[in-house]
């Protein structure tokens, strides 16, 4: 089982922190320079959120915005490289996003790099985004994950992710079946386009599909993480810890500190 996982099982309410990189070759943005200061930055992320009592991390290339529809081979080499670095620094599970939705990349990455678990974007179904039209990973990632044998990665699915629209979809209830029951996704990642919805989404995930383990992927805040704890297994948090409240920028160590100290309240009132 992979390491968070087994935070879950044991009821732990993981915060997952996320380390935003800066833009990488082939992608956007990148305007050349080495691997040093994106390597730097991250190490940098990683010291803030691990000392201040993060329970895991995900590496995100946000600076690669806005993407295409695969990755390119040297986003994976430096993906593969900050990865490996930051799960050595933090010395808690690490986990790894690509936002061009390439299964097949994260899960290379994650088996190279020791990752513990990678979070899809569009795992079933189809959705518009900013970008265009991504379609169902399921497929790629679970044949990726057996061929290279890669069982220890664990695979968080989106499902109607806030950063984008069904297309023909059977609806919320159809896609949450699917990803679990058809697509094997270990856990779900759930946020709605306010956070309104994201309580929806849970409320219907659990209704439907009992204790799969659901993360929720974003808004949450020091003020709002009791509610959500008591209703999910765990929080991807990264705008609510920056100096700018976006998630682009600094991570505030002070910020970091004082959702981390009401997140252990929470896990372990007096």
């Amino acid at each position: 089982m992979s390491e968070i996982l087994s935070l879950i099982a044991a009821r732990r309410k993981p915060v997952v922190g996320m380390v935003q990189l800066g833009a990488m070759p082939a992608g956007s943005r990148y305007r050349g320079g080495k691997i040093g200061p994106l390597l730097d930055a991250a190490l940098e992320e990683t010291e803030i959120l691990a000392r201040n009592g993060v329970d895991a991390l995900m590496v995100q290339n946000l600076g690669d915005i806005p993407v295409a529809h695969r990755v390119d081979q040297v986003q994976v080499a430096w993906m593969t490289r900050i990865t490996s670095e930051v799960r050595t620094a933090a010395g808690i599970p690490v986990g790894l996003n690509l936002l061009e939705n390439d299964a097949e990349a994260m899960i290379a990455v994650a088996s190279a790099a020791g990752a513990d678990f990678v979070r899809i974007k569009v795992y079933v179904g189809a959705m518009m985004t900013p970008f265009g039209i991504e379609t169902a990973q399921a497929h790629l990632a679970i044949k990726a994950r057996n061929s290279w044998n890669a069982e220890h990665v664990a695979i968080f699915a989106d499902v109607h992710d806030r950063t984008g629209n069904p297309i023909a979809s059977g609806g919320l209830v159809e896609d949450l079946d699917f990803a679990v029951r058809l697509g094997g996704a270990d856990g779900l990642v759930l946020t709605g386009k306010s956070y309104a919805e994201t309580l929806q989404f849970i409320a219907t995930a659990r209704s439907k599909l009992g204790a799969i383990p659901i993360l929720v992927g974003g808004g949450v805040t020091e003020s709002n993480f009791a509610e959500v704890a008591d209703v999910v297994d765990g929080v991807i948090v990264s705008s609510s810890l920056k100096g700018a409240g976006t998630a682009f920028g600094k991570f505030d160590p002070g910020k970091v500190k004082a959702f981390m100290d009401v997140a252990r309240r929470v896990r372990r009132p007096d």
